[in-house]
């Protein structure tokens, strides 16, 4: 039967509980992202069967809805329906029935997949476009094809870079909006970790000091505030993440108290002014080097782990490129590329990522073989399925082809992580580097290519996808079974 998807987004609103229950919506590639005020006001068995919908996840902090390709239209439609503004924040309003029934809560790891999704997942598009451009012009500048000099490689060059870049003023936006405070404050706050005078305190000093010597933790400072190390990387907090969604979070607390303790003559003055300078202090003094302190040891740990002759970077490849996939099914792949990027940001590299990116690429191959063992057998219902989330892997989209296959044929999915441990376990053996978060799918592959080192990683890149996806398919075309998807799909 073929959706509707002119009456979908209404009979979406009614099933989560109504315009009233909505606290707020995003979306990302894939999900309708839903904030709602009752949990248990969602009739989630009905929207899981409703057409359109591949299905339905509540996170215990979010409640999402799997649309696939079509999110965004449906996003939009619910926006006009609901009175949600262009950031997904409801408007408040009073209920009569308001709190009843059971509110559904979230633990620790919860909140922070909410956190972390509700930050990023807005850039998500133009963080993709702008690493496709960045690593095009990387890729244009090994093969010799353009100068570093030239024109044409510095403007093309500052549109890729230039997102990420002063990524901490986006997120600083974005991460105001998630919790609600003020948004151009937010961004502001951002715009101070990549002030250019700050920036280059690393470059144009020589080095004052350092502490923590000998330990995980060894950094070394430039400056002091008031007799206080000022510990920043030394390309300072551009293009970092972690950071500034801190410095935002503990700015919107002080925010909300300011707002309830001053006077109103002078609130809507006084409370940015303090906000900025505690905020930016606290976060150059205290949450910048904390967390970077964090991120290194991380980096350090996945570093050691693949340096361990053999043995390391295979296990470390294979658990990442097997269960990328089942993170992003629960939500939870964005605190693995949070990491990444806060890596790559560090070090210039990160090994993560790397692994993680090949998921797309299995799907994809995956896919193509039941499509052709579907039409082998004349099984258009599969076709229908499969052809679209096939087509999605392209982008590195891969939530409509598992969750309208590979979940509920079991194996295929099972199959789906084997595969990702095969093409890992060869990008961790290699010691396979990615150098920026771009593209995905078949828009991976400038990732892997670096002004210093070439093409290197990208030819390991090819090797790790090449015995992935060929295990993948093969794989594929001998467990299909047409009788069992008949029954499943």
């Amino acid at each position: 039967m073929a959706v509707n998807y002119e009456t979908l987004p209404g009979e979406i609103v009614r099933l989560v509980g109504g315009k009233q229950n909505i606290k707020g919506l995003t979306h990302c590639m894939t999900r309708l992202r839903f904030d709602l005020a009752d949990y248990g006001k969602a009739k989630t068995e009905v929207l899981s069967k409703t057409e359109g919908i591949l299905k339905v996840i509540n996170s215990g902090s979010q409640y999402q809805v799997v649309i696939g390709n079509k999110v965004e239209s449906v996003y939009e439609s619910i926006i006009k329906q609901t009175g949600i503004n262009g950031g997904g924040v409801v408007e408040e309003e009073a209920s009569s029935d308001e709190g009843v029934g059971p509110k559904k809560k979230s633990g620790v790891i919860n909140r922070l997949m909410d956190t972390i999704s509700g930050v990023l997942a807005p850039t998500l598009h133009v963080l993709a476009a702008a690493g496709i451009i960045k690593g095009l012009i990387a890729l244009t500048l090994t093969l010799g094809w353009v100068s570093d000099t030239s024109g044409l490689y510095m403007l093309l060059y500052s549109i890729g870079d230039g997102f990420y870049y002063f990524l901490p003023i986006i997120l600083g936006f974005t991460a105001a909006r998630k919790f609600k405070m003020n948004e151009i404050l937010g961004a502001a706050i951002g715009a101070t970790l990549v002030y250019p005078s700050m920036v280059n305190i690393a470059s144009n000093l020589a080095v004052s000091g350092t502490i923590f010597a000998g330990t995980a933790f060894e950094m070394s400072y430039y400056n002091t505030f008031l007799g206080i190390p000022i510990v920043m990387p030394g390309s300072g907090y551009t293009s970092s993440v972690i950071p500034i969604i801190i410095a935002v979070y503990v700015a919107a607390k002080l925010e909300k108290a300011l707002k309830k303790s001053l006077p109103a003559a002078i609130r809507g003055i006084l409370t940015p002014v303090i906000v900025l300078l505690v905020t930016v202090v606290f976060t150059y003094l205290v949450i910048g080097p904390v967390s970077m302190g964090i991120c290194g040891v991380i980096a350090m740990f996945v570093t050691f782990l693949y340096n361990i002759p053999v043995v390391g970077g295979i296990i470390a490849g294979a658990l990442i490129g097997g269960g990328f996939g089942i993170l992003v099914m629960f939500g939870l792949h964005w605190v693995i590329i949070s990491l990444g990027l806060s890596t790559i940001a560090v070090q210039g590299f990160d090994y993560m990522l790397a692994c993680g990116s090949i998921g797309p690429m299995i799907g994809m191959a995956q896919g193509i073989a039941i499509c052709l063992a579907a039409a082998r057998h004349k099984n258009q219902k599969v076709m229908d399925l499969a052809l679209p989330g096939t087509l999605s892997q392209i982008c590195g989209v891969g939530e409509p082809l598992m969750y309208s296959v590979l979940i509920p044929l079991k194996k295929e999915l099972y199959l789906n992580i084997l595969s990702g441990c095969v093409g890992g376990a060869v990008l961790g053996l290699l010691g396979t580097r990615i150098y920026m978060f771009g593209g995905s799918g078949l828009f991976s592959f400038p990732n892997f290519v670096s002004a210093a080192s070439g093409t290197t990683d990208l030819i390991k890149y090819c090797i790790g996808v090449a015995a992935g996806c060929i295990f993948a398919f093969a794989a594929e075309l001998v467990i299909y079974n047409n009788d069992k998807a008949k029954k499943l799909l």
